[in-house]
């Protein structure tokens, strides 16, 4: 009776790099492993083909085919033309070479390397075979690591797929150029969300108009936007123009599995891409998810979100509605109210005790400086408030920018304020000569008369509310300010 066999062949990108196009190639393989099963009257019952599949992967839809027939016993011999065509992998060598096969009734056989588990003594042969593979499979590892690391190094872009709202450049291997039809869409994202829009928001606004998601865009089914979504691009340090990659890494050459990578080990290398949105932005976008919108139930984001805190317990108060009024409430109060003595009071109270304070300060400033006068101050402390006042003017700038984009003002304004504040800027940056003169005029705020996030965002750090005295109508408010 003629004895079943099996043939497998195997073919991966380095062994076309090493051996040339046609040495090991599939149809090669297959003629000298069909030649080789004639000579001996073998009978050919089934052939299984990976083609451009490492040796190392075992979940080679060819090979998994292979095992599955052999545990059957559909065939008594798997031939193939390498015992690395196979495997390369010693683990894998013993335990089926040298575990599985024997116990199935199947036996293994390799033309060139002369591999053969029905002959004794040439165990050693094979055990040889499979440490030299994986040393070859170490070896590859190790030199495509480093060259991938290079690359990254280099700010060279290496994914198989450009980021949402960038696409390949087709003329310079590992540069990305901004994509015309999604780079739109990340800009009205960031812009939208510095505007006060939630993330849960804009991503119900892109599914409402039927803007593909990322997911969709890469052919991965009709996925709709989500917030987590929103939130991942709004963090994601590409879009201004830093190359970050090096997230994700795999254990082992022998697994496809990749864990995530600690931020210390990412590649970050600036100015290899156009930005999409500006830095200011960007700063302004992220100082915003430091400090997102704590409430209970439907509550819309108060413009102290994440800015208040219980002076009692330091929790964070969070935002309540009773009888259309909003309130202010310790959170561990609000949990256990065993828990905290607690804060309380309302938004419209919180908030005309932040802008008397903010007026109080604006007021204070117009009568007492004068950044030209040699007598308010010697000019070590000048510097301090040339400084302070500089750094106010690039805020201004920022809330500026922050109007425009949400509509609370025209462009034509903004341009003028925009101007107007520059030239301030520029004064303030200039060097006062001798034959200038002090100047006489005073630095001068107008005092505000609503309170925006914005604002807050801008001005204070943090916010204490202790709970009123017995017998009080105050509740002690105390501001740490930025500035």
């Amino acid at each position: 009776m003629r004895e079943r066999v099996a043939i497998y062949c195997r073919l991966s990108e380095e062994d076309r790099e090493k051996d040339g196009p046609d040495s090991q190639s599939i149809q090669n393989q297959r003629e000298m492993l069909r030649q080789y099963a004639a000579d001996r009257n073998w009978e050919v019952v089934a052939e299984w083909i990976d083609d451009d599949w490492a040796g190392a992967d075992r979940n080679r839809p060819g090979f998994r085919q292979l095992l599955y027939e052999a545990e059957r016993g559909t065939y008594d011999i798997v031939l193939c033309k390498t015992q690395s065509r196979f495997t390369r992998e010693i683990e894998m060598v013993e335990h089926y070479l040298h575990d599985r096969f024997p116990r199935w009734g199947v036996r293994f056989v390799s033309v060139v390397d002369h591999a053969d588990t029905a002959v004794r003594h040439n165990k050693k042969a094979r055990q040889i075979n499979g440490l030299i593979n994986e040393w070859y499979l170490e070896d590859l590892s190790e030199n495509i690591r480093a060259v991938l690391t290079s690359r990254r190094k280099r700010g060279l872009h290496i994914g198989s797929t450009a980021l949402y709202g960038y696409r390949k450049d087709p003329d310079m291997r590992g540069h990305l150029l901004p994509d015309p039809l999604t780079a739109p869409v990340v800009q009205e994202i960031f812009t939208e969300y510095a505007a006060g829009r939630s993330q849960k928001a804009i991503a119900s606004m892109l599914t409402a108009r039927g803007e593909p998601s990322p997911a969709a865009r890469k052919g991965r089914g009709e996925h709709p936007w989500s917030a987590s979504t929103v939130g991942t691009m709004l963090r994601n340090e590409m879009y201004r123009g830093v190359l970050v990659q090096g997230r994700y890494g795999s254990q082992s050459y022998k697994t496809r599995k990749n864990i995530s990578r600690p931020p210390s080990l990412w590649y970050k290398v600036p100015d290899t891409h156009a930005p999409l949105i500006s830095q200011t932005l960007w700063d302004v976008v992220q100082e915003r998810l430091h400090h997102t919108s704590h409430t209970i139930g439907k509550n819309p984001p108060s413009p102290f979100a994440g800015r208040v805190f219980c002076r009692t317990c330091g929790a964070l108060l969070c935002v309540t509605t009773t009888r259309g009024k909003r309130y202010l409430q310790c959170s561990t109060r609000h949990a256990a109210k065993a828990a905290c003595t607690g804060a309380f009071l309302s938004e419209e109270a919180l908030q005309n005790a932040v802008l008397q304070q903010i007026n109080t300060l604006i007021n204070t400033y117009n009568v007492q400086i004068d950044l030209h006068s040699a007598e308010q101050a010697d000019q070590t402390n000048l510097d301090e408030l040339r400084a302070r006042m500089q750094e106010q003017y690039r805020r201004s700038l920022r809330l500026l920018y922050l109007d425009r984009a949400a509509g609370r003002i025209s462009e034509s304004e903004a341009q003028t304020l925009t101007e107007q504040l520059k030239r301030d800027l520029a004064r303030l940056r200039a060097p006062q000569t001798e034959s200038e003169g002090p100047a006489q005029t005073k630095h001068t705020c107008r005092p505000l008369r609503t309170l925006t996030g914005y604002a807050v965002q801008l001005l204070i750090q943090r916010i204490e509310v202790g709970r009123r005295a017995p017998g009080s109508r105050t509740v002690p408010v105390c501001i740490h300010w930025r500035f």
